[in-house]
């Protein structure tokens, strides 16, 4: 059975009510990333070991939007399947069919989708490629919706850095926030970075860019949950910084945000500690 920490599951469900699949407040989105392990048949445990405890972990903290790392196609194919309230875009970043995906699920009852579209991380977004001195190719993952309760839109961008190249990861960033923000929307990116805290592709994504401003949700919550490092190399005795993220909208209240360090006897359910921020943003006017 899942182990969540009392203490943590009590300060999620807080605004969503008494149950797990509680409706939030309509003002409160929750949003996830989550880099969730490429299929590696190799890991152990390995992904059909670990799929049912993800999605069941998902379900349980039924994020409005939902930006994923590392997901190949069929694995979306089946987080799809699982989560039937849930629709999702994202492209396979080798040819646009095959290869990692940075897929965004977003709730379907709550939101529609005004557009959707990948960039890749190069001087040539529009085409497949990777650039400058990444090992892979790299996507940006972007959806814009808007709230069909309180008409707020979120321009939605998910990301993976390149783990080798230190030019490809502030490149990519820098090329992140230079996509104007879709009119009258609320800028989010989702993602792993693989980079810490006051890195340069950090710097260029908590701060101001062109027509809005970026900060960390981490460190702007009212109240914070968790360990810092979100990478653990399925180990649950590794410490470190983080390297997955959530930046909102400088105008966004942040109210809580947490490292989810989930274990089914002693075994993480990825890689990665997924991560979760309650958001709030300003009164329409």
């Amino acid at each position: 059975m899942l182990r969540l920490t009392l203490r943590l599951a009590t300060a999620l469900l807080a605004a969503r009510g008494s149950t797990a699949f509680a409706q939030a407040p309509a003002e409160i989105t929750r949003v996830m990333s989550y880099n969730i392990r490429y299929d590696n048949p190799d890991d152990r445990p390995d992904w059909p070991a670990r799929r049912p405890h993800l999605i069941a972990q998902i379900r349980f903290l039924a994020p409005d939007i939902l930006g994923v790392q590392e997901a190949l196609p069929h694995m979306v194919e089946q987080m799809t399947s699982a989560l039937p309230g849930y629709e999702s875009y994202g492209l396979g970043r080798d040819d646009g069919r095959s290869g990692e995906t940075t897929t965004i699920f977003y709730n379907r009852a709550r939101f529609f989708r005004l557009s959707a579209a990948t960039q890749w991380c190069s001087p040539t977004p529009d085409r497949p490629g990777k650039a400058y001195d990444a090992a892979l190719p790299r996507t940006v993952t972007r959806v814009v919706l808007r709230d069909r309760l309180t008409r707020q839109v979120w321009d939605v961008r998910n990301v993976h850095f390149d783990h080798a190249g230190p030019v490809a990861r502030e490149a990519c960033a820098r090329q992140v926030v230079a996509t104007k923000a879709f009119p009258n929307a609320k800028i989010l990116v989702l993602g792993d970075l693989n980079a810490a805290p006051n890195s340069a592709p950090y710097r260029a994504l908590s701060g101001r860019a062109d027509g809005f401003e970026l900060k960390d949700a981490r460190r702007s919550a009212l109240t914070a949950f968790g360990p810092s490092a979100t990478f653990n190399a399925f180990s649950l005795e590794r410490r470190g910084e983080p390297i997955d993220y959530i930046f909102v909208d400088a105008a966004i209240d942040v109210l809580r945000f947490a490292t989810l360090t989930d274990n089914i006897y002693g075994q993480v359910i990825s890689d990665h500690y997924p991560i979760v921020a309650d958001l709030r943003p300003p009164p329409a006017h």
